[in-house]
């Protein structure tokens, strides 16, 4: 079994570099993509700038893949989320038969506050459609 890391963690922001930098190989080499993440409410372990936010940002563009810390105003796609919500999702498998239940549970953190979402997902190329998968199952 593969080794498991901590949701946010330094170990788990490598993890995901590592395979952003795997799918980017599926897709196309003309992709131009730039994403972020900002956790709020992070456990205090994790908690190494003292706000109690975790963000990250990359930029994919012409085959290169610039990824780091901290957050960006503006990202082709953007989630902003409280940890302790976020992270069953960030856990979960988005499969066929679970799908409406993963979008009504967004849905309902959205009305509380809990989620944010900008962006136009139709952007994510599906050559990345797999890695959310790979990575809940690495993620504690």
């Amino acid at each position: 079994m593969a080794h498991k890391v901590e949701f946010a963690s330094p170990e788990w922001l490598e993890t995901l570099r590592g395979m952003i930098e795997r799918y980017m190989a599926l897709a196309p080499a003309d992709l131009d993509l730039s994403i972020c993440e900002v956790f709020t409410g992070v456990p205090k372990h994790l908690d190494k700038n003292g706000n109690g936010v975790i963000a990250w940002h990359c930029h994919i563009k012409n085959g290169r893949l610039e990824f780091r810390d901290g957050e960006v105003e503006s990202a082709d796609l953007k989630t902003i989320a409280d940890y302790n919500f976020i992270l069953p999702f960030a856990r979960t498998k988005i499969e066929p038969g679970n799908m409406d239940e993963y979008q009504a549970q967004q849905a309902e953190g959205a009305k509380r506050g809990l989620v944010q979402h900008s962006g136009d997902r139709s952007r994510v190329p599906p050559a990345f459609y797999g890695m959310h998968n790979e990575l809940a199952d690495l993620t504690l």
